[in-house]
């Protein structure tokens, strides 16, 4: 299953919405459980010859993170917080073969992560 095909069937899996940007890039609007929705971006990434997927979304810039933010960190199964391209996000990384269903519930943990952490930060749907 290519990466169009994964992140069509999760944002189906969901009630989401799929827009593929190009063959290596896709977005899902994913609805969270706070009644809010929230973008996730997953994309090819290679690195040492192995190409993997990277799937993040954003919580808020840069300039906007709290000390106490990386304490609840400790709440992930599966994705991490990151510092990237200047704003705090939600990542993780997967396989494009991997198990639908566990695909699924890692995206989901992305999305509704971020959007938790972003009302809290932000008070707002911004991403």
């Amino acid at each position: 299953m290519n990466l169009s095909q994964l992140t069509a069937q999760v944002a189906k899996n969901v009630n989401g919405t799929h827009t593929p940007y190009d063959e290596n890039k896709s977005f899902i609007v994913i609805p969270t459980d706070s009644k809010r929705y929230q973008s996730v971006l997953a994309e090819y990434v290679t690195k040492e010859s192995v190409r993997y997927i990277e799937v993040s979304s954003k919580i808020c810039d840069e300039s906007q993170i709290p000390d106490k933010l990386f304490k609840i960190e400790k709440e992930l199964t599966f994705a991490k917080l990151a510092i990237k391209e200047g704003y705090l996000q939600t990542v993780c990384y997967m396989d494009e073969n991997m198990n639908l269903d566990l695909a699924t519930a890692i995206i989901n943990e992305v999305a509704n992560f971020a959007d938790e952490q972003e009302l809290a930060i932000t008070g707002e749907d911004v991403f």
